[in-house]
This record gives structure tokens, sequence and C-alpha cells, in this order.
């Protein structure tokens, strides 16, 4: 996914696309993946995130399936940094719930975001028109520029299940005030660029 008017960084891969689909639809491991053209090392790292980590089987047209340590030898990854809750493991973070039905839901995605490495939990909740929810949860890497913010995860959502980006009636982060990393501007930048003004921020406590 590209996005009109904003920065090449906020571009979401197809396989961060699939796998951040799986994981906020409620999926606890990947066994295996499969694309249509051999990963980019943004992609392979962004995976060596995973709970199933290097035995993750991938599948390519008219190749036979091999793990990502074939494709990622000698990897890097949250084990060398004696990281032990992966992406796609269950957690809480416990921050409690306040406000309207929008914010609650970006808290809930921040409650449940993969951030090991800076400490910085963040969620978005997306409201559309027709009063649909979609909330993304901020996923960190190993190798920190993989990183997919809490926003691209949730307008992932938004576009698999159909919708547009004039869709979006009005958006809120949560995010703690003092994070060693804010996602408040990146956020708010990319929201304008799709054209919704409606932007909230909650601050967890």
């Amino acid at each position: 996914m590209e996005f009109l008017g904003a920065t090449m960084q906020q571009t979401v891969h197809a396989e961060q696309s699939a796998i951040s689909h799986a994981w906020l639809r409620g999926e606890k491991s990947l066994r295996a993946i499969t694309v249509n053209y051999t990963p980019c090392g943004h992609c392979r790292q962004f995976m060596n995130e995973l709970n199933s980590g290097l035995s993750l089987r991938i599948h390519l047209p008219g190749r036979e399936a091999h793990s990502l340590q074939y494709y990622l030898p000698d990897a890097f990854g949250p084990k060398d940094l004696d990281i032990k809750t992966l992406l796609m493991d269950e957690q809480d973070h416990g921050f409690p719930l306040s406000g309207d039905a929008l914010a609650q839901a970006a808290i809930q995605a921040a409650n449940r975001c993969h951030m090991p490495y800076s400490n910085s939990p963040s969620g978005v909740a997306l409201e559309l028109k027709d009063g649909t929810l979609f909330t993304g949860s901020y996923a960190e890497n190993a190798a920190f520029n993989p990183t997919l913010p809490p926003l691209q995860g949730a307008l992932n959502l938004l576009s698999l299940n159909g919708y547009d980006y004039p869709d979006i009636q009005r958006a809120i982060l949560a995010e703690k005030a003092d994070a060693a990393l804010i996602q408040w501007d990146a956020t708010a930048a990319t929201l304008k660029a799709l054209g919704c003004h409606n932007i909230d921020r909650v601050l967890l406590g």
C-alpha cells in the first residue's frame, strides 16, 4: 500500500499487509506465507520478528518452499537482544479504558501492541462514515526500520475490507505523552494527506 501525498516510509509491503491482517484479526502464530515474488530484505527482517521466527515457510511460484532461515541466513533478530515476547504472542499492557467507543478501541489496540525496544505503546482507531471501526497496533522490529506504525495496520484492514480513505470520518491515536517514540506527527500528517482532518489523541495512563 502506498499513500499519495505521504512519505515513502509510510508504505506497507505485501508481507507486512498479510501478517498484520492475520495478527489484528486474532491469529496467534503463522506457519507459512505465500507470495508472488521473492520477499525483499525489509520483509524478511519483518518476518523474523514473528513468534514462528526462522521456521516460517515461504512459498513462491515455481519454487520449492523454504524456511525464512534459508532467505535470511545469519539473521539478526529479537533473540539477539534477549527479547522473549515476540510478534503475535498475546500481550496486554493493562492501560485502563476511557472515553468514547473510538477512544477505547484505540487504547485496546495499544494494549496489545508489540514494543519491546522502545517501550512506546501506541494504537490507532478509525471510525468510518457508516460507523465501522478499524484498529491498528504498533509492531516494533529488532532492526527498527521494518517497524509497522499503528496507523498502517488500521489502514490495511480498512482497504482489505473494501473501504477507501475518504470513508474515514474520525481517527484517534492512543499513546503515552512521555514515550521515547511519539507517533502523533507522522499519524496526523498521513491522515491529513488522505483527507481526514478529524484526528484526536488520547494519552495512556
